[in-house]
């Protein structure tokens, strides 16, 4: 099965849920027509779903493309469903957006062998979920463990919400993790492996996680991929990060310490609202920083008192301490501490912002002894030349001696002032 990662923007995101928990209006966002990044086989795009003709047969809806079937909605209320093969004479071969969002009743769904394509977000809310199964016969997916992932191991699609268990670890294949795909389970810890590269959007919302350990690999984070999640405090993103969408991490409410590596560039907005960071240290690489990604409480109005941004001096992490955003009608006033590094630290393999709090005379100071020492030699040169007329001069490697003298009787100082900082 091949699928095309499609991104999908709109500003339906901008409505991020104030509750700590996903309301109706936050479920909506999680369709694909409201503006996630979702996993969607390419051939499902060629024609929009809304703009069919829906017709309806038993417990289900359907739209047609020739003589093919997508399921679009689950209309019924059994707790074990077993989906047909076949819908009026047509064959289903593609579960759509959300067809069984939210249906809470359903502990067990099996698939038929037709299906050949699940669209994102299609066993979003089934939270007494325990069991997907197949029908025999269906090659295009595959179940381990009662984990639902395609084909060849690539994607894990869901963890059934209502499984047993408090821990889980994803298997090495796995290379992205779907829209939605353990929002809302029991898991307190998941193990992530080597070689992810993609977490989608929801993918672990309101969760139980209480740590959270990602692979360096990781190069991309969806929308409310881990929002809500509100036993996390301290995350060490993934040295291979480049993006994290909008809203994020929203919510985390116990998460006070956050690590960022130079491979990171892009920040959307909301990413970190409504979370107990307190202070950031933004990495120099990063050249976007969405409206209200940092210092927000999650209504993305209220600011946190006293925030403070610790970044290089002409970043955008400098930069975001003072935007302003007419459109989204909010104006930042953060503290700016600018960094001369961010330094690994010897008993931690995290960054470390390192405080530029230079004095006037720290500043500024050292030129002056370098002036000063200039001003020594050309009076010492002077004294030379006139106490010893016709003398030979020094062979270079005796003149280099004497300086390297004067050098060393500098240092001690220069030492000092190093310090002080």
């Amino acid at each position: 099965m091949k699928h095309t990662k499609i991104v999908l923007l709109t500003a339906a995101v901008v409505m991020m849920t104030q509750a700590l928990g996903l309301s109706a209006a936050a479920e909506e966002e999680t369709s694909a027509q409201s503006g996630e990044e979702s996993v969607i086989d390419a051939d499902s795009l060629s024609s929009d779903e809304s703009s069919k003709e829906t017709l309806t047969s038993g417990d289900y809806s359907y739209t047609l493309d020739g003589d093919n079937a997508t399921i679009t909605k689950y209309n019924g209320s059994e707790t074990a469903v077993t989906i047909p093969d076949k819908l009026d004479g047509h064959t289903v071969t593609t579960l759509g957006s959300g067809t069984f969002a939210t249906k809470d009743m359903i502990t067990s769904i099996t698939i038929p062998a037709t299906v050949d394509t699940i669209n994102s977000s299609c066993f979003y809310g089934c939270t007494v979920l325990e069991q997907v199964s197949l029908a025999e016969g269906n090659t295009a997916f595959t179940v381990t463990d009662g984990v639902l992932f395609s084909a060849n191991g690539e994607d894990l699609i869901v963890y059934p919400q209502a499984m047993e268990g408090t821990s889980y670890t994803i298997p090495d294949t796995v290379r992205e993790i779907w829209t939605s795909a353990f929002s809302n389970t029991k898991l307190t810890d998941v193990t992530f492996p080597d070689g992810l590269l993609y977490i989608d959007d929801w993918a672990f919302a309101s969760s139980a996680l209480t740590s959270l350990d990602l692979p360096d690999t990781v190069t991309e984070i969806g929308q409310y991929a881990f929002a809500y999640c509100t036993g996390i405090s301290e995350i060490d993103m993934p040295k291979d990060l480049e993006l994290i969408q909008a809203a994020a991490f929203a919510g985390e409410t116990s998460l006070t310490k956050v690590t960022f590596y130079d491979s990171l560039t892009d920040i959307q907005m909301a990413a970190f609202a409504g979370t107990g960071l307190k202070e950031v240290t933004i990495p120099e690489s990063v050249s976007t920083i969405g409206f209200c990604a940092f210092g927000y409480e999650a209504d993305m109005v209220t600011k946190v008192q006293d925030f403070v941004i610790y970044g290089k001096v002409g970043s955008q992490a400098e930069a975001y301490c003072t935007a302003e955003d007419s459109e989204n009608d909010y104006s930042n006033n953060f503290k700016f501490r600018s960094v001369m590094s961010e330094e690994v630290s010897d008993t931690e393999n995290t960054a470390v912002a390192v405080e530029e709090t230079e004095s006037g005379w720290q500043k500024y100071g050292k030129w002056i002894l370098l002036g000063a020492g200039a001003l020594v030699l050309l009076i010492g040169g002077g004294v030379l030349i006139f106490a010893g007329g016709g003398k030979q001069k020094k062979s270079g490697k005796a003149a280099k001696k004497d300086t390297q003298s004067v050098e060393s009787e500098e240092k001690p100082e220069a030492a000092d002032h190093e310090d002080t900082k």
